[in-house]
């Protein structure tokens, strides 16, 4: 299924409509259930996530792993929620216009702001994200952004994945108020950093809670990142976070709903 995006082709992606238990849920009738999943339900580390000047180990995916599970959502640290092998998860927001001001809710008190775990249906043990977003118009550009780091810093510094040898990266969506969402590959290890022109895509949702499987070969920058030019191939070999984006370009209408994701997983 080729998507598209103000008339522009931005990826291929698969589109599984299939119900499945569990991990892989479908919703296809609103409203969905949300129940606010309670920190001590979650399947939490005991003790705190050593500070950023403490060494921590890194967990590579090995050479033969047909999956990387990036981050499930099924775990808390200080109470607030980590990548499934202990990486930050934050949010933040942005706008061109001051006045105008991108707006979200995520998980209460959480500093850096985070979103808050949810249970999509009752009785299901699953764990999802969610956060509320609200883009104001007019405004040239706005979003809201969900930042997943794969692990934890070590002293002081981002650690990197190798996830190139990977194809897909799957995730699950449940979205209302907006159509567009995008992933943008990050990468920052060894100081490396191109602002905000790294590989990115967009993928149009579809009504209730679907698997999108993204090829890691449809992330790319942006045609206007003429200054500093990277291969997509180099980000993947160093990845630190992948981003997930509600956002409007040219914003002519407000725009608010929830967003809804699990299982960010890479493929071969």
């Amino acid at each position: 299924m080729t998507i598209i995006c103000d008339g522009l082709t931005t990826g291929v992606v698969a589109v599984h409509m299939e119900a499945c238990a569990v991990k892989h849920l479908l919703i296809s009738t609103l409203p969905v259930l949300l129940v606010i999943a309670a920190p001590s339900a979650l399947h939490a580390r005991e003790g705190r996530q050593a500070p950023d000047h403490q060494p921590a180990t890194s967990s590579q995916p090995a050479a033969d792993s047909k999956t990387l599970v990036y981050a499930d959502f099924e775990k808390m640290e200080n109470n607030r929620p980590v990548s499934a092998r202990g990486g930050l998860i934050q949010m933040f927001s942005y706008e061109e216009s001051a006045v105008h001001k991108s707006t979200f809710k995520g998980l209460d008190g959480a500093d850096p702001p985070a979103p808050e775990l949810v249970h999509v249906k009752k009785d299901d043990p699953n764990h999802a994200m969610k956060f509320d977003f609200s883009l104001r118009a007019p405004n040239q550009w706005a979003g809201i952004v969900v930042e997943i780091h794969g692990q934890p810093n070590a002293d002081g510094k981002f650690v990197p994945d190798d996830v190139s040898g990977f194809k897909e990266l799957s995730l699950q969506v449940y979205a209302t108020g907006i159509e567009i969402l995008r992933l943008e590959a990050i990468s920052k290890a060894g100081g490396k950093d191109v602002g905000t022109v790294f590989p990115q895509m967009t993928f149009k949702v579809r009504p209730g809670f679907n698997t999108y499987q993204v090829p890691l070969k449809a992330f790319t920058q942006p045609a206007w990142a003429k200054d500093v030019r990277v291969d997509p191939k180099d980000i993947f070999k160093a990845l630190t976070s992948i981003n997930l984006t509600a956002f409007c370009d040219q914003c002519e209408l407000n725009k608010q709903g929830i967003v809804i994701v699990d299982n960010l997983v890479f493929e071969k």
